[in-house]
């Protein structure tokens, strides 16, 4: 399925404008090249470049690094990529970055699949949860443009599989890596934080966070303003994404260059001459990152939930991925592959439930994956989209111990230790 990923990412860009729209174009995710032109500035040294004004970055700086060696050997073999405004059909340069984007967004669905084996959910369902899963990575890549948040799922769930078995070193530095691609996953990691071994919290913590602290301190020391603007600010346009109700609480955000300018002289009937200027606000931005504190403060609340009432490992999971879909819930504006992350745990959660449950898990995961690209009203577009992740999380959420003689569970059977790996290793204090 991997494979099949990174076929259709390749085919879709070169081929689907030409077949389809009758176009000499090439597919043109426009974000892609932002982060492309990222990785550029930290080909050349500057980390901080990743947060000027024509990438539009406002994630960590992990992709922009993964990306470097293939913009500098882009370069070195005079390819062609788009920088900001200036189009142009066949940018070579995608002759290297398509592939290898779709290569990196496709790891997801073997990652996906590794959790579902170590949870024992049968082949026949990983299929099927492997094929929701690739289409979501694929969108997410070639579509928008964003491989991040395919691939910050990629470590997030090795590091779940870690957890389950557990082997906490592993988990953490799993995890910190997939927090420099996407911070939002780290909104899972308080759950974590308190399960974790007492007297191993702190190092654990730190291994969550050590890597993505220094690339955005070594980013934040050479360009301060624009890092600032991306990562705490989190400025995104309304007009061109999915307006959700809480846009209206959202601060507006001024952009370089916008306000009023002057646009020349005019003259009137009467022979008398004026200034005429024009408004320069092309594009409303709003400030995300203010919003997000709602869903930082419920994370923070499920750590605390779980440090006081220790939970089954199957359970972190579920918790997990509630509250990575609370960005469903308080987004100011939602992009359709903002449902990906928090989707991937909870449809391999839901296939560990009875086909009932996994069968209607499928179709409103589908459903409102497909209804997301629909643009239409705030009060219209947001409220299916919160029902439809609300129906996901309560399908998929695992039975209490005590009930796990409910009809409706499917009866697994449990994976030996010498099949799953090394379930009950145990490591040295760090």
């Amino acid at each position: 399925m991997a494979t099949l990923v990174v076929l259709a990412g390749i085919a879709y860009f070169f081929f689907y404008d030409p077949v389809f729209l009758h176009s000499a174009t090439w597919a043109d995710p426009s974000d892609l090249w932002g982060i492309f032109r990222g990785a550029h500035y930290v080909g050349w040294g500057f980390l901080g470049g990743a947060y000027n004004q024509e990438t539009m970055m406002v994630t960590f700086p992990g992709i922009a690094v993964v990306l470097a060696p293939v913009a500098m050997l882009s370069d070195t073999l005079h390819l062609s990529s788009l920088i900001g405004p200036f189009v142009y059909p066949h940018p070579t340069a995608a002759l290297l970055l398509v592939p290898v984007t779709m290569v990196l967004a496709a790891t997801v669905v073997v990652a996906a699949d590794a959790l579902a084996f170590e949870l024992g959910v049968s082949p026949g369902r990983r299929l099927v949860v492997s094929v929701l899963v690739g289409a979501m990575a694929w969108a997410a890549a070639i579509i928008w443009g964003h491989p991040e948040d395919a691939l910050v799922m990629t470590f997030a769930c090795y590091a779940m599989v870690a957890v389950q078995r557990p082997q906490w070193r592993r988990a953490g530095w799993l995890f910190g890596i997939a927090i420099a691609f996407q911070p939002l996953i780290a909104l899972a990691v308080p759950i974590f934080v308190a399960s974790s071994p007492r007297g191993r919290r702190l190092i654990f913590a730190v291994r969550c966070s050590v890597l993505s602290a220094f690339l955005v301190g070594v980013a934040f020391a050479g360009n301060p303003s624009g890092a600032y603007r991306a990562l705490v600010k989190q400025p995104t346009p309304p007009q061109l994404n999915h307006a959700t109700p809480w846009v209206s609480l959202a601060p507006h955000v001024m952009m370089p260059g916008s306000g009023a300018i002057d646009a020349g002289v005019q003259r009137s009937a009467l022979g008398i001459f004026s200034t005429v200027t024009a408004d320069g606000h092309t594009l409303l931005e709003v400030a995300a990152g203010p919003g997000r504190t709602l869903y930082i403060v419920l994370a923070l609340l499920a750590g605390l939930y779980v440090w006081r009432r220790p939970q089954d490992p199957v359970r972190l999971l579920w918790l997990a991925g509630v509250v990575l879909g609370a960005r469903c819930f308080f987004e100011a504006v939602m992009t359709p592959y903002y449902l990906t992350p928090p989707l991937i745990v909870l449809l391999v959660l839901a296939a560990r439930r009875g086909t009932g449950r996994f069968t209607a898990s499928v179709v409103v995961a589908a459903g409102i994956s497909w209804f997301a690209y629909w643009h239409l009203a705030p009060w219209v577009w947001w409220p299916p989209i919160a029902v439809g992740m609300t129906v996901v999380m309560a399908l998929s959420r695992p039975p209490a111990p005590q009930a796990e003689d409910d009809g409706d569970e499917e009866r697994t059977a449990p994976i030996e230790s010498s099949e799953r790996g090394t379930y009950t290793e145990l490591e040295p204090v760090a």
